[in-house]
């Protein structure tokens, strides 16, 4: 019986100090009312392409409104778009875009080999 009752003590002890060894112990939000989380509609809402974002890639040699594809690659961000269709086609020798599309604008934007982007 006082095993028993040494266990029940310390199985107690336990569970009250376990939220003070592992908790995150951080505040919590109101999840409605005034004061609660914002909505879409109280900020505006702005939405880029972050550097490491994988961005599927249209490689085009040449003005990309020729259409003369060369094929999609991915990359780690807009800015690599051109550099890296130029870099993985040996026929671009420097003249190649590569484009992606951007939901913000609905349009087409193309990297050229330097790094200068441009509207299609």
């Amino acid at each position: 019986m006082g095993s028993l009752r040494c266990f029940s003590l310390l199985a107690g002890f336990i569970l009250i100090a376990l939220p003070v060894w592992g908790g995150d112990n951080l505040p919590t939000l109101p999840s409605s009312g005034t004061g609660g989380l914002p909505t879409l509609s109280a900020s505006s809402l702005s939405v880029t392409a972050m550097p490491d974002q994988n961005l599927s890639v249209t490689c085009y040699l040449g003005n990309p409104n020729d259409n003369q594809s060369l094929g999609s690659i991915t990359v780690n961000g807009p800015a690599l778009a051109g550099p890296t269709c130029n870099s993985l086609n040996y026929i671009c020798q420097g003249r190649c875009f590569g484009c992606y599309s951007d939901f913000d604008l609905s349009e087409d934007i193309c990297v050229d080999a330097s790094g200068r982007k441009f509207i299609r």
